[in-house]
């Protein structure tokens, strides 16, 4: 019922604009309408011209329905779910679809393949699955059903399986929530958590980091998340939308081993991640936990494996130079579909 009433407030807010804004234009359109664009549709498209000059286009007006549907309803959109305690969630996490099972099929498939061409290259490869937000902090699902996440866990059979490769489990010990309310990602405390797990793994590495790095962290500021501004709630009144949340500054200082006349040697490790390695200060925890300077070659929206593919084909040289390679991965990413660049280099893997 408050939903109904609230698309018909919209409704007529709107056929009220239209009458009062664009009653001129439709004017016009009658008094300029012959009889041949009744009959071939182009009176039709001149009033529909006329009605969509007319509508008005107001941020402050689709933040406010956004809103009042968010703390009425529960609403957050088509591609966002709302828990409790304004925690959000993605539907990519949640979806069910009917190609899922053969999408992570395909995934165990390819990460045999990318272990062993990783393997050929002379680096270490060293896995990273970041969990579900649904998963790590279910306790905020208030309702919502996240068996899609459920059924990804079943992947860490696979990885257990993944011979040559060292996977790093960030399940066990995390720090809840570790996730940012309104965003996707880990918060700062799970990326620091993630950057000293994979420390500690890297520790056996024959070649421990020499750099002095120092962690410089800088002034509290303001965050909007990224499902807070997919689901539009970013453009609310702060009344009816999350409360922004709050981010530290953080840099690094490097100071690199070898006198002054030294050569400076190309940095061993790389990271080859999605958007989680380049969110919430990770890559700075990263090197400062290691104590060495990493490359950074993460993508936002790379996927499970676009970083990866892109490092061994377009930057062979740095590879082979790599004493490791650090694979971040959303474990979300098992069940999209497969991209262009994993369908090829498994044809050409063969």
């Amino acid at each position: 019922m408050i939903r109904a009433l609230l698309v018909l407030a919209v409704i007529f807010s709107g056929l009220a604009a239209v009458l009062t804004r664009g009653h001129q234009a439709l004017g016009e359109v009658l008094s300029t309408t012959t009889a041949n664009d009744l009959t071939n549709g182009r009176f039709a498209q001149k009033i529909d011209k006329a009605v969509f000059g007319a509508v008005p286009r107001s941020t402050a007006l689709d933040g406010l329905v956004t809103g009042l549907e968010y703390r009425v309803l529960g609403d957050a959109g088509p591609q966002v779910r709302a828990g409790c305690g304004d925690w959000l969630y993605s539907m990519e996490e949640l979806r069910a679809e009917r190609r899922d099972r053969d999408n992570m099929a395909l995934r165990a498939e390819l990460l045999e393949r990318l272990v062993r061409t990783i393997k050929q290259s002379g680096a270490r490869l060293i896995i990273v699955p970041v969990p579900d937000k649904a998963d790590q902090v279910g306790d905020k699902l208030c309702g919502i059903t996240a068996t899609q996440s459920r059924l990804r866990d079943q992947f860490w059979n696979e990885l257990a399986h993944v011979e040559d490769a060292v996977v790093v489990d960030l399940r066990e010990n995390w720090p809840r929530p570790g996730y940012w309310k309104t965003d996707t990602h880990w918060d700062q405390a799970g990326a620091r958590f993630a950057a000293e797990r994979i420390a500690q793994t890297a520790a056996r590495m024959p070649e421990p980091g020499q750099d002095a790095v120092r962690l410089v962290e800088g002034s509290m500021q303001q965050r909007t998340g990224d499902l807070a501004k997919l689901s539009g709630l970013s453009d609310a009144p702060h009344a009816l939308a999350p409360a922004p949340e709050q981010e530290r500054e953080v840099k690094v200082d490097i100071a690199r081993s070898g006198g002054l006349l030294d050569d400076t040697p190309e940095p061993s490790i790389i990271l080859a991640g999605s958007s989680f390695s380049l969110n919430s200060g990770f890559l700075e925890y990263l090197e400062t936990s290691l104590s060495r300077e990493v490359v950074q070659v993460s993508q936002r929206g790379g996927g499970f494996a676009g970083a990866l593919l892109e490092t061994l084909e377009k930057r062979t040289g740095s590879l082979a130079k790599a004493k490791a390679v650090i694979w971040e991965w959303p474990m979300r990413s098992l069940v999209s579909p497969p991209s262009d660049a994993e369908k090829s280099f498994m044809r050409r893997s063969k």
